[in-house]
């Protein structure tokens, strides 16, 4: 059975959530973190979106992301992919890394600036 179709609008603000399958580590040392910030950024610059917001806990993250030229689904590859590859490639393992298709929510741009003043947001640019 296919997933439901996702809706995404360009200039959209998502929260993104993707997490370790079967809720193993993703990030087993503070360099894997690192990494994935590194990624975070050089996806702001190359592929064109916006990175509000991270948090990186052991076995998942969230994340605020505005997409600007590409879809979501583009990035979050992007993103995920070359994780995987570091992470696989580092611990000699192979599968997947990530549990299923990240998981979000949308946010329109006046809400989220409501919020993003009073927990004092940076991003990526």
């Amino acid at each position: 059975m296919r997933r439901p179709w996702r809706v995404e609008y360009k200039g959209g603000i998502y929260h993104v959530i993707a997490r370790g399958n079967n809720k193993e580590y993703i990030f087993r040392e503070s360099i894997d973190k690192g990494y994935l910030v590194n990624q975070l950024k050089e996806c702001s610059i190359s592929i064109g979106c916006r990175v509000y917001g991270y948090v990186l806990m052991d076995n998942y993250y969230h994340m605020i992301i505005q997409t600007l030229d590409k879809k979501l689904q583009e990035i979050m590859h992007q993103i995920n992919n070359k994780y995987s590859k570091y992470f696989n490639g580092k611990y000699k393992r192979v599968g997947h890394v990530f549990q299923v298709k990240y998981k979000l929510c949308f946010y329109c741009p006046t809400q989220f600036s409501r919020t993003s003043t009073t927990i004092g947001i940076t991003f990526f640019r």
